[in-house]
């Protein structure tokens, strides 16, 4: 099953007027990235403290921004491998921290929280180290449009950055709106499970994919391919 990655145009033409407008601001693509990254860290204490409803506002707000340093970067000539490398890096750095905030200040009520927040940070990690994995070992796979490197892999599995959002968001909004915490902690949960079950799902898609395929002839193939 795909995650939100398979419908990033439908979004990208829901959001274009806001982030085009944006991006016409005088600050650079890597720039962007940067107050992506700051406003990720001030999210992660905003929701250690509870303020729930300024937390939902900066995990959208971030999320927002995730889409204005691609676009500037694409629109004004600003791509850079080092640019590409922090977005990824500011991602999963941000959606850790955002976490572990609310995750932290859910432990004072519900111990076993710090469990959920562990198995949550180890799942989403590995989904990334699965993903970068099948990128290094299937380089006949490989495709870049507009200079952004993408894999048929993009496309598998329930855990991304905007399902994050929905499974925590939704969390916070509930927790915010109803001021009780128990949504926030579904949320948690819902991190905790779904990235794992997308793990399982890349695992899948590898095993179905390259259990025959030798890595050393389809490197070979493709030097064949480029040079002919």
């Amino acid at each position: 099953m795909a995650n939100l990655f398979a419908f990033r145009k439908t979004a990208d033409k829901v959001l274009h007027p806001i982030v085009s407008g944006l991006s016409a601001l005088p600050i650079h693509a890597n720039a962007w990235t940067l107050i992506g990254a700051a406003i990720g860290l001030v999210g992660g204490v905003v929701l250690f403290y509870g303020m729930w409803w300024l937390g939902f506002g900066l995990l959208l707000g971030r999320g927002l921004i995730d889409h204005i340093d691609g676009y500037k970067a694409r629109t004004f000539n600003q791509r850079s491998t080092f640019g590409a490398v922090m977005d990824d890096v500011c991602d999963r750095w941000v959606l850790g921290v955002m976490y572990a905030g609310g995750c932290l200040n859910l432990s004072y009520d519900y111990p076993h929280i710090l469990i959920v927040l562990g198995f949550g940070i180890t799942g989403a990690l590995t989904n990334v180290i699965i993903k970068l994995s099948i990128y290094a070992e299937s380089q006949q796979d490989i495709w870049r449009k507009q200079g952004k490197i993408g894999h048929p892999v993009d496309v598998v599995g329930l855990f991304g950055s905007a399902e994050f959002i929905i499974y925590y968001g939704t969390g916070i909004f509930f927790t915010a709106l109803l001021d009780d915490p128990r949504p926030l902690l579904a949320g948690c949960w819902a991190v905790a499970i779904m990235s794992h079950v997308s793990l399982l799902q890349r695992v899948r898609f590898a095993w179905k994919r390259y259990r025959f395929v030798d890595p050393g002839l389809a490197a070979d193939e493709k030097t064949e391919a480029e040079a002919s």
